[in-house]
Order: structure tokens, then C-alpha cells, then sequence
């Protein structure tokens, strides 16, 4: 998905004329033509996990050793991460 799909904005002009840069945790401005940042957009604060997954936002992960989805459930005040089970 695009940058602005997260509203992360240019934190130069506040434009939203921008892509990902092939540089790590870096965007694009077109505008400013320029490698920066960018604002948190909505990963600037806490997010609501419930609003994410309503936004189609996943916070499952990927085991790297056994390439297995590790899904993300709530138990009590805490969230852990599990492989599915059969």
C-alpha cells in the first residue's frame, strides 16, 4: 500500500504527493524531490487495534525460521502472537 493509504504525509511541505524511497524507513516527496522521513501518519501515536483491522491493517507475523504465519490474539490485557492451530 501506498504512504498515503497511512496517512504519512511529507514533513517538509505536509504534502502528500509522495511514494516509498528505496531508502529503509524513508519516503519520497516528489514535491520537494527529496528522501525524508516523513510524518508517523497513523503510526505516529498509539494505535487503536481494533480501528487497524478495520482499515484492513495486520499485526500478524512471520516466523523467519519456520515461515509460518504467527497471528496476533488478545488474551486478557495483552496481545501474543500464535501459529494456528489444527
Amino acid at each position: 500500500m501506498p504512504p498515503q493509504a497511512y496517512e504519512i504525509r511529507c514533513n517538509i511541505c505536509n504534502g502528500a504527493n509522495i511514494t516509498w524511497s528505496e531508502y529503509e524507513e524513508k519516503i519520497w516527496c516528489y514535491n520537494c524531490k527529496k528522501d525524508t522521513p516523513g510524518t508517523g501518519g497513523i503510526f505516529g501515536g498509539p494505535v487503536p487495534i481494533e480501528v487497524s483491522q478495520m482499515f484492513g491493517i495486520s499485526f500478524d507475523r512471520i516466523d523467519l525460521k519456520t515461515k509460518k504465519r504467527l497471528y496476533m490474539k488478545r488474551v486478557g490485557n495483552k496481545f501474543i502472537w500464535e501459529a494456528e492451530s489444527a
